[in-house]
C-alpha cells in the first residue's frame, strides 16, 4: 500500500530522542508511512549518526542550525504524500493515534490540520489547542471539557497537516530565528487562505517537553520571533484580547478559544439527552442535533443541570463537536466567567428558566434568548387536579399548576424567540407572551418507504419510559392498560399478549410481568418491536406536549390507540376517531375493531404514514429549526 504521509523530524542533537520517537511511531502506527528527519547541524554527531544508521528513513543533513523551520520546509519539499505530520522527538506516540486524524482530515476537506490532544506524562492535559492574544502571546488550552473544535493554532510539535496546504500557505516564514513562532505564524497563514486547523481529542499522545536551548537562550529567541510575529500579524492581533492577565479576566480565555467560531450558542437542559430513556430527550437531542449541523465550525454548548449518566453519553456529543458542561453549582458564576460569549441562549423547560438560564443569561446581555418548552408543564398538575378526589390532593395540584403557569408566562415573555411542538400550545404562548417571536418545531422521525402489514404482525405494545419512580404519566397509564383495557379486550381475544418496551420500568411496572404481559423494558432501538406489533395502546390521561412515543408509532406504521391528551398535536384528521378514546370501554372497542378489522388497519396505517411524512419528517423539521435559527440571527444552513 502506497504511504499516505510523511513524518517529519528536525533535530538538533537528541538522538537517543530521536530514536525512541521512531520507535514507538512503529510500534504504535499501523497505516503505512514515510520518515524525513532534517538534522540541524547538531554539534553532537547526530546527524553524522543518524545518517549511518538509520534504516527505512531519509536523513537530511543541513551545514548549519538554521532551526526548526527551515528544517521542517527542507524535509517537506521532499515528501510526496498527501499528508505531513511534523513531529518532536519528545514526543510518544500511543496505540492507534493516528487514524482519528486521517479520519478527520479525510471528511473535513476545508480543514489543513488536525493535532491530538497533548497529555503530560502524568496523563493530564497539556495542550489541546491554543489561543492567540492580542499581544501576539499564546496560551494553551488546558482545561475545560475535551470535544472536536477549530482552533486557532496548534503546536507543531504533533500536527498532521495537508501538504498542499502546507506548501499553499508558504510554508514556516524564513523571517524567524531558529526556533518559536513558525507554527504560530503558519496556522495564521492558512486561516489567510481559508484553511482551519482542528483538535481531534479521540487522538492522544504524550509530550515530554525536552529542550534543546538553555533558558535564556530561548527566551531571547522567543522575545526576537515574537517581535516578528507581532509585525507580521499587526491588522489580525488589533481584534483580539491580550493573553496576558487571563487568569485575572477569565472571561478573555473563553473568548479567545472561542472567537473562531462564526457564533456560540448555549443550551441548557436537564442531562446531557438520553433519547432511548424518554423524557423528552429525544426532542432535545434533534434540536441539539440542529444547531450542530447549521455550521460545523460554531460553537455548540450543552449545559447539563444534572450529571445524571454525563460520564458515559457525553462523549458522543463532544466527538461531534458539541462541549458538554455539567455539575455546576452556580450558574451565575460559571456565566460571569464567560462573559459576553454567547450570541443565543436556549433554555428548555420551565424550572431550568428559572435556575438557570436567567442567571446565565445575566452575564450574557448580547444574546439572544430562546425559551424551547418542549411541552406546556403547567398542564400536568391541571390535569391531575381533574382527576384527584381528595381536597388536600386538590389543593396542591392547584398550587403546583399556579406556579409552573406563572415560570411559563414568564419564561415566554422572557424570551426573544419561542419555540413550541404542537400550534396548539404554540397559540397559548403567543397570547401570554404577544412580544416574543413564536415557532413550532416538533421532532423529526424516519418513515421508511415500506413497514410490515397487518398479516405480519401481532400482538399490542405500550411503549414509554418509566424513569425507574412511580407516579409517572406513563406508569398510570400502563397499570390502567393493564388493569382495565386488557383484561376485558382478552375476553375477545383470548390469545393476545402485551409487550412493555421501555426504559427504566418502575417497581409497579415490573410487578406487571406475567402469562399475558411481558415487561421488556430497555431495548436498543424499539423500532423492530413496533413493526411486529398489531396495535400501540396508551391510555394516557396526565401528559402535555407532543408525545413522541406516538410520533415513533407512527413512523413505524403502527396504530395506536389512545387518549384525547395523548393525540394531542399529531395532526391525527380523519384518523382520530378510530384511535382516540377517552375511556377503557372506548379503548376496548376501539383495539377491537383495529385488531379485527384488516381494510380499516391497513386505511389507518397508510394514513398515519402519510400524516407523519409531512408533519414529522426530517425534512420539515429541518425547516422548521431553520426559521428559529432566522429569527435567532443566525445564517441558516446553507441547503444541499
Amino acid at each position: 500500500m502506497t504511504p499516505r504521509i510523511t513524518f517529519v523530524l528536525v533535530s538538533y542533537g537528541g538522538r537517543e530522542l530521536v530514536v525512541r520517537c521512531l520507535e514507538l511511531l512503529a510500534e504504535h502506527t499501523s497505516q503505512p508511512y514515510r520518515v524525513i528527519v532534517a538534522d540541524s547541524a547538531s554539534p553532537d554527531g547526530t546527524g553524522e549518526w543518524l545518517e549511518q544508521n538509520l534504516t527505512g528513513a531519509t536523513v537530511l543533513r543541513m551545514s548549519e542550525n538554521l532551526g526548526f523551520g527551515a528544517g521542517g520546509n527542507l524535509a517537506v519539499r521532499h515528501a510526496d504524500t498527501e499528508f505531513l505530520c511534523f513531529l518532536n522527538a519528545d514526543i510518544e506516540v500511543t496505540d492507534g493515534w493516528l487514524d482519528p486524524l486521517l479520519a478527520f482530515l479525510d471528511t473535513r476537506q476545508e480543514a489543513a490540520a488536525v493535532s491530538p490532544v497533548l497529555l503530560n506524562p502524568d496523563g493530564s492535559v497539556q495542550e489541546a489547542g491554543s489561543v492567540i492574544g492580542g499581544d501576539g502571546w499564546c496560551r494553551a488550552i488546558d482545561d475545560g471539557p475535551l470535544f472536536v473544535r477549530e482552533v486557532d493554532f496548534a503546536s507543531a510539535a504533533c500536527l498532521v497537516m495537508r501538504r498542499k496546504a502546507f506548501l499553499q500557505a508558504g510554508g514556516f516564514s524564513p523571517e524567524y530565528e531558529i526556533a518559536y513562532f513558525e507554527d504560530v505564524d503558519l496556522m495564521l497563514s492558512l486561516k489567510a487562505h481559508g484553511w482551519q486547523t482542528w483538535v481531534e481529542p479521540a487522538s492522544t499522545v504524550v509530550h515530554e517537553r525536552h529542550g534543546s536551548s538553555s533558558s535564556a537562550r530561548a527566551n531571547e529567541l522567543m522575545r526576537l520571533n515574537h517581535t516578528t510575529f507581532t509585525r507580521r500579524w499587526t491588522d489580525e492581533l488589533a481584534r483580539r484580547a491580550p493573553v496576558v492577565g487571563l487568569d485575572e479576566h477569565p472571561h478573555r480565555t473563553w473568548w479567545l478559544r472561542d472567537q473562531i467560531a462564526p457564533y456560540r450558542v448555549l443550551l441548557i437542559d436537564d442531562r446531557v439527552p438520553q433519547p432511548d430513556r424518554g423524557r423528552g430527550d429525544g426532542r432535545t437531542m434533534a434540536v441539539v442535533n440542529a444547531w450542530r449541523e447549521a455550521d460545523p465550525r460554531a460553537r455548540v454548548t450543552f449545559f447539563a443541570v444534572s450529571p445524571e449518566r454525563a460520564e458515559q453519553v457525553a462523549p458522543a456529543l463532544a466527538a461531534r463537536g458539541i462541549e458538554v458542561v455539567y455539575g455546576v453549582g452556580d450558574p451565575g458564576r460559571w456565566s460571569r466567567e464567560r462573559a459576553g460569549l454567547y450570541d443565543v441562549i436556549v433554555v428548555f423547560r420551565p424550572h431550568n428558566y428559572v435556575g438557570y438560564g436567567k442567571p446565565i443569561a445575566d452575564a450574557q446581555p448580547q444574546a439572544v434568548k430562546v425559551y424551547d418548552a418542549e411541552a406546556l408543564f403547567h398542564r400536568r398538575p391541571e390535569q391531575h387536579f381533574g382527576t384527584a378526589d381528595d381536597a388536600r390532593d386538590r389543593r396542591s395540584w392547584a398550587v403546583q399548576a399556579d406556579l409552573l403557569r406563572q415560570q411559563e408566562v414568564d419564561a415566554f415573555t422572557w424570551a426573544d424567540v419561542a419555540v413550541c411542538v404542537s400550534e396548539e400550545e404554540a397559540h397559548w404562548a403567543r397570547r401570554v407572551a404577544p412580544g416574543s417571536s413564536v415557532h413550532v418545531a416538533c421532532y423529526p422521525v424516519f418513515v421508511p418507504d415500506e413497514v410490515p402489514g397487518f398479516e405480519a404482525r401481532r400482538d399490542i405494545v405500550f411503549f414509554g419510559g418509566f424513569d425507574s419512580t412511580p407516579r409517572t404519566p406513563n406508569e398510570f397509564a400502563v397499570l390502567e392498560l393493564a388493569g382495565e383495557v386488557l383484561p376485558p379486550l382478552r375476553t375477545r381475544h383470548p390469545d393476545l399478549r402485551m409487550r412493555v418496551v421501555g426504559a427504566d420500568p418502575s417497581p409497579a411496572v415490573l410487578a406487571l410481568d406475567g402469562p399475558a404481559i411481558e415487561v421488556v423494558g430497555k431495548v436498543p432501538d424499539p423500532r423492530p418491536l413496533l413493526e411486529s406489533a398489531l396495535l400501540h395502546v396508551v391510555p394516557m390521561r396526565y401528559g402535555a406536549g407532543v408525545k413522541i412515543k406516538f410520533v415513533d408509532s407512527m413512523a413505524a406504521g403502527l396504530p395506536f390507540v389512545t387518549t384525547p391528551v395523548g393525540g394531542e398535536g399529531l395532526h391525527l384528521g380523519w384518523t382520530a376517531r378510530h384511535l382516540i378514546g377517552s375511556s377503557p370501554a372506548e379503548h376496548v372497542d376501539l383495539c377491537h375493531k383495529l385488531l379485527t378489522d384488516p381494510v380499516l388497519w391497513t386505511e389507518v396505517q397508510q394514513g398515519l404514514m402519510e400524516i407523519c411524512r409531512v408533519h414529522f419528517s426530517a425534512d420539515e423539521f429541518r425547516r422548521r429549526m431553520r426559521d428559529v435559527l432566522v429569527a435567532c440571527a443566525v445564517p441558516p444552513p446553507v441547503a444541499v
